[in-house]
């Protein structure tokens, strides 16, 4: 890896991005929402555009598209059978190496999230995390390396928090709790 301008323009849009899309978060009205979320994915697309990792790249703007299609049609399953084919193209365009394929395994794993509710929601958005964690790592985007670390953590917490809640018994590497 080299540190270029490319690199360091890659870290300041992963930046801005990730401070888009935590904004967002605090908007009320869906139009304020959706287009803070938009600016934020222009600069994700940016950043891997920076750092030359193009199928990270055509993975953001599809899920453009793609939450848009499960917005705008009521059967989330369809929906999610209808992205597996563009999944498919991406991958087969975009090619570089095993992990490119990381960030189409997290987007696809997080399209597959959006059918379910609850608990299993947090669970499969670990596994996004953690697939979107690998691939930026490999093209060392440091801010989404940090902010998926907070995600992966965080949900974690909430994923533990809702057993110890329900005072179910569930098993760690440690042993059953």
């Amino acid at each position: 890896m080299t540190f270029d301008l490319n690199f360091y323009l890659a870290q300041i849009t992963s930046l801005l991005a990730w401070i888009f899309l935590i904004y967002s978060y605090w908007k009320n009205k869906d139009d304020k929402l959706l287009y803070l979320q938009l600016i934020s994915c222009i600069f994700f697309a940016l950043n891997y555009v920076f750092l030359g990792a193009y199928t990270g790249l055509f993975v953001v703007f599809f899920e453009i598209v793609r939450d848009y299609l499960y917005i705008k049609f009521d059967d989330d399953k369809k929906t999610f059978l209808f992205t597996l084919p563009i999944y498919a193209l991406i991958g087969i365009f975009s090619y570089d190496g095993i992990w490119s394929l990381f960030s189409i395994f997290a987007s696809l794993n997080d399209g597959f999230a959006l059918i379910y509710k609850g608990k299993r929601v947090v669970f499969l958005g670990i596994i996004t995390y953690v697939l979107w964690l690998v691939y930026d790592i490999r093209y060392f985007s440091l801010p989404n390396v940090l902010a998926e670390s907070v995600l992966i953590i965080s949900n974690l917490v909430i994923l533990f928090q809702k057993e110890k809640k329900n005072n179910k018994k569930f098993l760690t590497r440690g042993g059953v709790y």
